[in-house]
């Protein structure tokens, strides 16, 4: 990788390492195609994936040397666990180029003991853990095809768990079922062969003994213990406790705001023009409910867009209705059984009789602090998502890796399956960060950005912004490049590009001939057919299905095929069940 590692369209042709080997010696050995086996030589191991083929003689096996410190054996073990150090440290005196690496080994499946797994929390993070894991196969001897069997407890304090808090605002405006927003209904849990403590959280982590306690005093074993807990909404001090005052993170809030709905001429201030607050004044909009949004900046969304494309949702929110005072606060709330209205820092008083506080969100950190961990706005944690303690791993908003924290389900299931893929054995394919993706789930409007909005302040020069705008069809793209590479992008009114762009941005691709390309003509994308399942990407339950019949039955390749699941991530439980079903049928077709 001394030199291609510099190209990333280089890297992308071999992602993941391997072990080739002849089928003949794999035979001998009990290995098959894509099995862990562990690498051992005189002065070291590693553990990859076996890659048989007749290009390697019997008796030999291929180990390509340029993957380096991916294959680094656990966090803190001697360097000797490098594929490289297998053989010797012999380097050329003047070149210093490495000898030529060769040397005899043992290669022998890897067989991972059954081990019990306690996840806490049933969000994106614990149910991205559960898909990813039981996807894995087992790698023993006996039965390498078998998915893992460990004993997998899942720990939830709602008593709803496994749903997409995403569309909390369609189910408040009826949008969507409440059936729809269920990831995994409870009799699946079977079949998922999990276990699931419903309204139970953990209170405390026994770290030394290997113990959690739960809310209720019992206390339960783990070997290796993963915290998926998520975050809470922000509530700033002096908010009064009075009836008509929400946060909206769970089906309770949601369905304690409903019956203050069915008021004659209800009216809904909310408090804060992020996603959430947005995507539920647009909901709310739907029902003919009064809204009024406070910003206390002078914009929208300014972490996730530019001032122009602000503007033109600011526009968007005018048409639909919805009142706005940029630049301001709540300064007092008026009512004393319930709330009856707000006075803004201007003076300026609004009569309501619901106030929604949308205004950030704060990760669930206290539970892994009081452990011990190593904690600072997030739970910390290494490319393998381990925290300090190395049983221990977190995934999710409450992770926070080489000081960066995503708060989007596209994310916590990355982490999660990366997370799960090493407590699994396969220490190959760490963690290297998430792209950042904000996309507004809002009827009518299509609004995404990327990677970055604006070129940084006092950034080098070797930025460049390619814009294209209609302000009047609210029609606007940017795409920033640095160097050869797509850096960030903002799409309003037309995000067909947005899976190309997010592909071209996540893996640090050279653009080459398609810097002249960006932005100059629309990708024509398949209509929508069926059921709306990926509003990010306008894919319907018909578009994949077709997808399915025509040959494409791996689930990250459908997704990559589609552009469902692309996006923000939560409709991927869905997409996965379409598949699944899909297979079920064609199986029983077949018999």
């Amino acid at each position: 990788m001394t030199k291609t590692g510099r190209v990333a369209k280089l890297n992308q042709h071999s992602p993941q390492p391997f072990l080739q080997m002849h089928p003949d010696d794999a035979k001998a050995r009990g290995i098959e195609e894509g099995q862990l086996v562990n690498v051992r030589g005189r002065r070291g191991e590693v553990r990859v994936k076996a890659q048989l083929t007749n290009d390697v003689r019997p008796g030999l096996c291929f180990l390509p040397m340029h993957w380096g410190k991916v294959l680094a054996g656990k966090p803190g073990e001697s360097n000797l666990n490098r594929a490289n150090n297998l053989t010797n440290t012999l380097v050329d005196p003047r070149s210093k180029e490495p000898d030529f690496k060769f040397s005899a080994v043992e290669v022998v499946p890897f067989c991972k003991p059954i081990e019990k797994i306690i996840i806490i929390g049933a969000g994106s993070a614990g149910l991205g853990f559960i898909n990813a894991y039981r996807a894995l196969k087992s790698g023993r001897i006996e039965s390498p095809d078998t998915p893992v069997n460990d004993d997998l407890h899942i720990f939830s304090k709602e008593i709803y768990p496994f749903y997409n808090r995403v569309l909390l605002p369609d189910y408040i405006s009826g949008a969507q079922s409440w059936a729809q927003l269920v990831k995994l209904r409870e009799d699946q849990f079977e079949e998922a062969r999990i276990i699931v403590h419903k309204g139970i959280g953990i209170a405390h982590i026994d770290r030394k003994a290997k113990v959690v306690v739960d809310t209720n005093g019992a206390e339960h074993t783990y070997d290796k213990l993963v915290l998926g807990t998520g975050s809470k909404a922000f509530m700033p001090k002096g908010i009064p406790r009075l009836p008509g005052i929400f946060n909206m993170r769970s089906r309770l809030d949601a369905d304690s705001l409903l019956p203050f709905l069915n008021q004659p001429d209800p009216h809904t201030v909310i408090v804060g023009g992020g996603l959430l607050g947005l995507e539920l004044a647009a909901s709310l909009r739907q029902i003919n409910v009064r809204v009024t949004v406070i910003q206390r900046v002078g914009r929208f969304m300014e972490r996730q867009l530019d001032p122009l494309a602000s503007e033109l949702l600011y526009l968007e929110l005018l048409d639909r209705g919805i009142d706005v005072y940029f630049n301001e606060e709540v300064q007092t709330f008026m009512g004393v059984d319930k709330v009856e209205g707000i006075q803004l820092k201007s003076g300026k008083k609004l009569d309501c009789q619901v106030v929604v506080m949308a205004i950030g969100t704060v990760p669930n950190i206290e539970l892994a602090r009081e452990a011990g961990l190593t904690c600072n706005r997030g739970v910390v944690v290494n490319d393998y998502l381990q925290t300090s303690d190395p049983d221990i791993f977190a995934a999710g908003e409450v992770a926070q890796w080489n000081g960066q924290m995503w708060g989007i389900t596209l994310a916590a299931e990355q982490q999660a399956e990366t997370a799960a893929r090493f407590i699994a054995g396969d220490v190959s394919q760490p963690y290297k960060g998430s792209l950042s993706i904000s996309i507004l789930k809002m009827e009518g409007l299509h609004l995404c950005s990327m990677g970055l909005t604006e070129v940084p302040a006092n950034a080098s020069t070797d930025y460049e912004e390619i814009v294209f705008i209609d302000k009047s069809k609210r029609y606007y793209k940017k795409c920033i490049v640095q160097g050869d590479k797509l850096v960030g992008a903002i799409l309003v009114g037309d995000k067909n590009e947005f899976a190309e762009f997010r592909e071209l941005i996540a893996n640090g691709t050279e653009l080459s001939e398609k810097r002249l390309q960006l932005l100059r003509a629309s990708k024509q994308v398949d209509p929508v057919e069926g059921k709306l399942v990926c509003s990010c990407n306008t894919v319907g339950q018909g578009n994949l299905e077709r997808a399915i019949q025509a040959g494409c039955t791996d689930f990250q390749q459908l997704c990559q095929k589609t552009g469902a699941g692309t996006g923000c991530g939560s409709c991927r439980p869905e997409v996965r069940s379409i598949l699944e079903k899909m297979a079920l049928i064609s199986e029983e077709l077949r018999v």
